[in-house]
């Protein structure tokens, strides 16, 4: 499992560093979480990603540096569709259909319109399917903008899609509503994954995401399986599924004796926008990486919050008491300079140093700020 980030800056891209976006890679699928402005542009630059592999998506909310790419890169993952298409017909001599490749798109209520209204009125044809299944979002009150902003509470547009489908829009997608039984929104589950999300506190209805793996059995100890005199071959794939078996002897191998403790699985949280990440403490627990966005210092907190954002040390104090190992902070004010982004830095610059110490203050673990290019391993803890 690989986590590659694309986009680490907030409210806008600036020459170094893209609107919001990021990728998971795991078991030879790509899956995006946000698509802000220039993603395409940043997904052409990693080698990690090809637009074809990406087969689900994932908006955490509905303010443009975390959308408005979307509409463009399905263009672009349509037309890597029939890149391949057209090469596997020419080498192969046989047709491929993308149409029946189904990309699946999940985020708040509202997305649904904003995408089959950007596709229908701009007359995108794509060469492939594709779905939206919607988080409906607990009743909640938002902190809204102050100062010079409407008044939000006057502002309700109409979050349903109207009409027919878009021509490659398969079938209406489900609304996803809270299940207590997972004490979140269930988005997923195969024998590889299981994916949730959690309601995060923004100026809109925001959601964080949680992907996280079953545990993978215990190695197979096949030194103390010969030394017991228990012969290789189908033997030893009934001791590995937890089955007894009994030798030519008598002797009975139980495989509790034989199988190596069980590795837990791996556990990724990211959190964009919010100040207030507590309502998703649960299924964060134990994540082995937590990435949560930091936009401004300790010292700005207020506008910080007022705008309904984090700081480092709110970033920290909820990763600590989800237990984290590793917290990646992201979604930089682009006050903040880097040098991995072969910026000029002076003495009187502020960078993303500043933003790590003070996030280490409150957090034991590893903390790391992530820049646009950063591909980051998320490796299996060994017992």
């Amino acid at each position: 499992m690989d986590v590659a980030f694309l986009g680490t800056g907030s409210g806008y891209p600036s020459p170094c560093r893209s609107a919001s976006c990021m990728a998971i890679r795991h078991e030879g699928e790509v899956w995006l979480i946000d698509c802000g402005e220039g993603s395409q542009t940043q997904i052409m630059k990693t080698k990690l990603i090809r637009p074809g592999r990406i087969t689900k998506i994932f908006i955490t909310h509905l303010h443009g540096d975390h959308l408005f790419g979307l509409p463009g890169l399905l263009c672009t993952i349509s037309m890597a569709y029939k890149s391949s298409n057209e090469e596997a017909m020419e080498v192969e001599k046989e047709d491929i259909d993308p149409t029946d490749t189904i990309v699946e798109i999940y985020g708040p209520c509202g997305l649904r319109r904003f995408l089959r209204e950007s596709l229908n009125l701009s007359r995108s044809i794509l060469s492939f399917k594709y779905v939206v299944h919607e988080l409906v979002p607990e009743n909640k009150q938002y902190n809204h903008i102050k100062g010079g902003d409407p008044d939000w509470s006057k502002w309700s547009p109409d979050h349903m899609a109207t009409g027919s489908l878009h021509i490659n829009e398969c079938k209406h997608g489900r609304a996803i509503f809270y299940d207590i039984s997972c004490e979140g929104w269930f988005i997923f589950k195969d024998e590889k994954i299981t994916i949730l999300a959690g309601q995060l506190c923004h100026r809109i209805p925001a959601f964080g995401y949680v992907f996280f793996e079953p545990p993978k059995p215990g190695r197979l100890e096949s030194e103390k399986l010969q030394k017991a005199g228990v012969p290789k071959g189908p033997l030893y794939g009934k001791i590995k599924r937890g089955e007894s078996v009994t030798l030519a002897d008598g002797t009975v191998i139980n495989p509790r004796d034989y199988i190596g403790p069980e590795q837990p699985g791996r556990k990724v949280a990211i959190l964009q926008d919010t100040r207030d990440s507590w309502s998703t403490l649960s299924i964060c627990q134990n994540c082995d990486v937590m990435i949560h966005e930091a936009t401004n210092e300790n010292s700005h907190y207020k506008q910080c919050y007022d705008n309904g954002h984090s700081t480092p040390a709110m970033a920290a104090e909820f990763a600590t008491a989800a237990n984290a190992s590793t917290l990646v902070l992201t979604h930089f004010s682009q006050r903040y300079k880097d040098p991995h982004l072969h910026e000029e830095i002076d003495d009187t610059d502020l960078t993303v140093d500043k933003l790590v110490e003070e996030a280490g203050e409150g957090f034991l673990g590893n903390v790391i700020a992530a820049y646009d290019g950063l591909i980051l391993p998320v490796t299996r803890k060994v017992r």
